[in-house]
């Protein structure tokens, strides 16, 4: 096994770091509106209306006024639309820490990749719960009650028909409903089917790897930022 030493710590290279489309520590100082995207493709993230960098809660690794992304409750963030987030009937997998201050009845935000339109598809937490729905297509709701002022580690893979829902490591939900092709093109954060509000939310260490479903059996969350390299 190899290993990096970068400006935060060493630990084993990504394997897969060719796979991964975006890739956004949150690192940074509070109130920048400057969001990094450390992926090998480097792309622009915008902050839209009040999403930004915040120090105000500690990291999920537990370093202090290392920075998160606050998103909400009138702030998003995206990147350029491209094939990167264009995933068609291939394996991915999606994943971040999330730490929630406001339960919403309807929807706590996370990700998406197309407007309400078909071939779209975005993950959130409703009612307190995991779910990823494809727009008029499958739904994917976890089975498992996230709490407040608390870091989660989520992960949302696809491994040919086989969707899973994992929840600190731990499989919160699994299930095959066939085919569900995702053809738009589009990163938002902090937005699911482009509705402007959402509650104030909290991301860090957030990484999308295309082509490829790195977790297929309950693992040991990340103990430490995701790689560069």
């Amino acid at each position: 096994m190899s290993w990096i030493i970068t400006g935060r710590e060493a630990g084993p290279a990504d394997p897969y770091i060719g796979n991964v489309s975006l890739l956004l520590h949150g690192d940074g100082t509070n109130g920048s509106t400057t969001i990094v995207d450390s992926s090998p493709s480097p792309k622009t993230v915008t902050a839209v209306g009040n999403a930004q960098i915040s120090t105000a809660i500690v990291d999920p690794f537990g370093r202090v006024d290392a920075g998160v992304v606050e998103l909400g409750p009138n702030g998003y963030a995206t990147a350029p639309a491209g094939s990167s987030f264009s995933f068609g009937t291939d394996d991915f997998t999606i994943e971040t820490w999330v730490y929630r201050v406001t339960a919403d009845s309807n929807n706590n935000a996370i990700w998406s990749n197309g407007g309400s339109q078909s071939g779209s598809f975005g993950f959130y937490i409703l009612n307190n719960r995991l779910r990823a729905d494809f727009y008029l297509g499958a739904a994917f709701n976890g089975s498992s009650t996230l709490g407040l002022n608390q870091w989660y580690h989520i992960a949302f893979t696809r491994k040919g028909d086989t969707f899973r829902w994992f929840l600190n490591g731990t499989v919160d939900h699994q299930s095959t409903p066939g085919p569900q092709n995702n053809t738009l093109n589009l990163c938002e954060l902090g937005r699911v089917w482009q509705g402007t509000t959402n509650q104030l939310i909290y991301i860090d260490d957030f990484r999308i790897t295309k082509g490829i479903a790195r977790y297929t059996a309950n693992f040991t969350p990340p103990t430490a930022p995701f790689p560069d390299f």
